[in-house]
């Protein structure tokens, strides 16, 4: 179907289960997801997508294309109908298989913690002390430190470099994929560029490392798959724990997984710079004195 032909009258989703096979690489990839999780492609972000098939969201854009759609706009609203025509069951997608409409808050809280402490805790099993002492040292040593990510890890390595500017290192988190490759080509083997993503398969994200790697930068990647390529281009690599099962609980647990070894590594890099790193705690805690504002005291009883 050419980019300029309206959506099949039979909709996308038959579109792709009967004809999808004209589709290769990257673009049966978002298919067999899109075909395989219909309400959840739906409800997601061009961004959000593009994590989830590990491709990039300028490959989404084409598939919207090749579907016989202009925008990914519209390819949402196509499927998002269908979804709605065909009854499929959004609930299972989007709120978990483990979690019904009928169960007490309690067994909610009760699921969304179980997969938040067990992915952490298989994160936990999964470390590699000496990895993450290399971590820490690299940062405190460098010249410069780089943070990128897209998507939800976008909020992982703005939280890192927040931590990090917090206790005296300069670092730079990069919103963009252009603005991070602009830093990349400045960079050289005194910088750290550190990489996020729950895949390893984000486009832009491998080719922001794969870029510091030719600056002989050092690089670190925080992923789920070792075997992916950004883990592949990593001088040190830690890995959080991989999904637990298919339900929405497991996107925050993953968030969760990520800030662990955020966590972790900012501990470890203010043990490495202790007692200097007590007098910067002091100042950047001094300089934001008055925004504070004052407790109430305790009535007493």
């Amino acid at each position: 179907m050419a980019s300029s032909d309206p959506p099949p009258p039979a909709g996308v989703l038959r579109w792709l289960s009967e004809s999808g096979d004209e589709l290769h690489g990257a673009l049966k990839t978002i298919a067999d997801f899109i075909l395989t999780e219909p309400a959840a492609a739906s409800r997601l972000t061009i961004v959000e997508l593009a994590e989830r098939t590990g491709t990039s969201p300028g490959t989404v854009t084409r598939f919207s294309r090749a579907c016989g759609l202009h925008r990914y706009a519209d390819l949402r609203v196509a499927i998002a109908e269908e979804v709605g025509r065909s009854g499929a069951n959004r609930w299972s997608t989007d709120i978990g298989q483990q979690l019904h409409p009928d169960d007490s808050l309690d067994r909610v809280i009760e699921v969304l913690v179980s997969a938040n402490t067990q992915a952490l805790v298989d994160t936990a099993e999964r470390l590699d002390p000496e990895v993450l002492d290399q971590v820490a040292e690299a940062i405190v040593g460098a010249r410069h430190c780089h943070f990128f990510g897209v998507g939800t890890s976008a909020i992982t390595a703005e939280e890192f470099g927040l931590r990090v500017r917090r206790i005296g290192i300069a670092c730079w988190t990069w919103p963009d994929v252009h603005s991070a490759l602009i830093a990349a080509s400045q960079a050289d083997e005194r910088d750290v560029f550190v990489g996020i993503s729950f895949s390893g398969h984000v486009a832009e994200t491998v080719e922001v490392i794969t870029a510091a790697a030719a600056r002989s930068t050092t690089t670190v990647v925080i992923t789920q798959d070792r075997e992916s390529p950004l883990a592949r281009r990593a001088d040190l690599l830690l890995t959080t724990a991989p999904p637990a099962g298919n339900q929405q609980a497991q996107a925050t647990a993953d968030r969760h997984a990520q800030f662990l070894l955020v966590d972790i590594v900012y501990a470890r890099i203010a043990q490495l710079t202790h007692p200097a790193v007590v007098e910067v705690l002091d100042r950047t805690a001094s300089a934001l004195d008055g925004h504070r504002l004052n407790r109430r005291p305790r009535r007493k009883a």
